[in-house]
């Protein structure tokens, strides 16, 4: 009577040994797979092409210049470091087209001796200039940034300048109130604070489904107080080690081949009121303003305040705008009613250190943009003019 109870506990015993055979070999041809895939893909990686701006760019944008190709590997080979209030910054780097120095920030044009720089009488005007990725000098050489050209602009015109470029990629404007905070904090004491914005502003709270948070806020949140979890932290490996698996690339590839799935589409975006998101924006902008209004007045500086122009704001784009344009077509709605928004402000549009750029390059005939909000070096210069004419009109004792 006691043999089919263990007959039946030996059936279920090898049953057990088979399924754990069987899935120890799955692992074993998975690891397999992925180590002979990441083999592969590693050495496709290393003899593919690097990361190059589109020959259109090169050409019209540039004027045929090899530089650009060496400026996107320097692009490419920057990296954060941790900053305290704002997340990151730029650690240091010296290539040929970008320099950082140990605080993080990039270079800007200085007059040589012979160009009449060092002998000044008196101490030149301190310039603090906050942005993101547009005022730091994406797309540009360091001595062609907006910065830069506005600092040869000016010694052109006799103002001694000395110009701190605190932009970084990616910063919204209240990230750029708080570093201007950590500035005076430390004993900076500014002449001028200029701020440009705008991009990062609109399409931060489009992807975070709130306006006023910095890009990429999900990630924070994701992150914080990992360590303190172990759970979230295997979890978050787990998913980590899965997302950039060869096994995933090469699904992801057969998938675009398969289906004809577009790589690198649009990013999954929560669901929002884009009027109301438009409108969040504007007033995190002005409340923006306000406070470093109310710094100004403390520390007796003077304030230029600018919003940056698109690619969306064009009316007769390039063919390779116009492509860039449906590349970001999903960003274009916010910019749009972030404009709209910005148009009904009178308390915006009727400052007198506010410079709204939006339609500086709506029909202009040349390539402006070399993506959806960055522009070349001759696009640069156009900017830093108007903004150089609107910068004479606020500085001290002019």
């Amino acid at each position: 009577m006691s043999r089919p109870p263990v007959r039946n506990l030996l059936r279920i015993l090898r049953l057990f040994r088979d399924g754990w055979l069987l899935l120890g070999l799955s692992l074993v041809l998975a690891l397999v797979l992925e180590t002979g895939l990441r083999g592969a893909f590693a050495l496709k990686d290393r003899v593919a092409a690097p990361a190059s701006p589109d020959p259109r760019v090169v050409r019209d944008g540039y004027g045929g210049q090899a530089w650009p190709v060496e400026h996107y590997r320097e692009l490419e080979a920057l990296a954060d470091r941790w900053e305290p209030y704002t997340y990151f910054r730029q650690r240091p780097f010296q290539g040929r087209t970008i320099t950082v120095d140990d605080r993080g920030r990039r270079a800007v044009w200085r007059a040589t001796t012979e160009q009449g720089g060092g002998g000044e009488a008196s101490p030149p005007v301190k310039i603090l200039m906050l942005g993101g990725s547009s005022l730091w000098g994406f797309g540009a050489r360091d001595d062609e940034t907006i910065p830069s050209l506005m600092a040869r602009a000016l010694h052109e015109r006799g103002v001694v300048v000395e110009i701190r470029n605190l932009s970084e990629i990616g910063y919204v404007s209240t990230q750029e109130v708080v570093a201007l905070v950590r500035e005076l904090q430390a004993g900076y004491r500014p002449d001028v604070v200029l701020m440009y914005d705008g991009a990062n502003d609109a399409a931060s709270a489009l992807l975070e489904g709130a306006a006023g948070l910095t890009t990429n806020e999900r990630n924070r949140v994701l992150e914080f107080n990992m360590l303190q979890s172990p759970g979230r932290m295997a979890t978050a490996i787990a998913g980590r080690l899965i997302g950039e698996s060869a096994l995933q690339r090469t699904a992801k590839s057969i998938g675009r081949r398969v289906f004809g799935a577009a790589e690198g589409g649009p990013p999954a975006l929560p669901a929002a009121d884009l009027d109301a998101l438009a409108l969040g924006v504007v007033d995190v902008y002005q409340a923006n303003l306000g406070l470093v209004d109310a710094l100004a007045e403390r520390y007796g500086f003077r304030t230029l305040f600018a919003w940056q122009p698109v690619v969306f704001d064009r009316a007769s784009p390039s063919p390779f705008e116009r492509e860039e344009a449906a590349k970001y077509a999903w960003l274009a709605p916010i910019f749009a009613k972030v404009a709209d928004e910005r148009g009904r402000r009178d308390a915006l549009k009727n400052r007198g250190d506010f410079l709204d750029l939006g339609l500086l390059f709506r029909d202009s005939p040349e390539l402006v943009f070399i993506d959806y909000c960055h522009t070349t070096e001759r696009a640069n210069a156009r900017v830093a003019e108007r903004l150089v004419e609107k910068l004479l009109d606020v500085l001290p004792g002019r």
